[in-house]
């Protein structure tokens, strides 16, 4: 008897108890399934958006460093440009100091010749102011 009850109880879990069992965890499967999968989708799309972003960011640093090429050879045209430029301004400065120094010597000439111009003027006067006197003095 006891092996009999022991078969049917067998045989009731077998066919009862089982089935429900396996029908309760293929519905917590399925369910568990389809919340990993919005999961995974949610990842998913994670993702996506992040090598959108990433493939976005690729762009636009190669055009960074594409423009970043473009002002450096500029630059390098405006140091020689400048360069030559504070050549030519050292050049400028030196032919400036020869004109200055040659203004001065001319200076100094017009001044002598001035002097010595007024220094004759004067004689000039003086001599004309003594015959002027002496005419003056004859007339009288």
């Amino acid at each position: 008897m006891k092996d009999d009850m022991l078969q049917v109880l067998t045989r009731f879990h077998h066919d009862f108890v089982v089935p429900d069992i396996e029908r309760i965890f293929e519905r917590q499967a399925e369910k568990l399934m389809a919340q990993v999968d919005v999961r995974f989708n949610n990842v998913y799309t994670l993702i996506d958006g992040l090598y959108e972003r990433s493939d976005r960011h690729e762009s636009e640093l190669q055009a960074i460093k594409a423009g970043l090429a473009r002002v450096e050879t500029r630059l390098t045209n405006v140091e020689t440009r400048l360069t030559n430029v504070e050549s030519r301004l050292t050049s400028v400065e030196g032919e400036l100091q020869l004109v200055k120094s040659g203004l001065a010597r001319l200076d100094a000439r017009v001044s002598a010749l001035e002097a010595s111009e007024i220094v004759e003027l004067k004689q000039q006067i003086a001599t004309l102011n003594s015959r002027v006197a002496e005419l003056e003095a004859r007339r009288q």
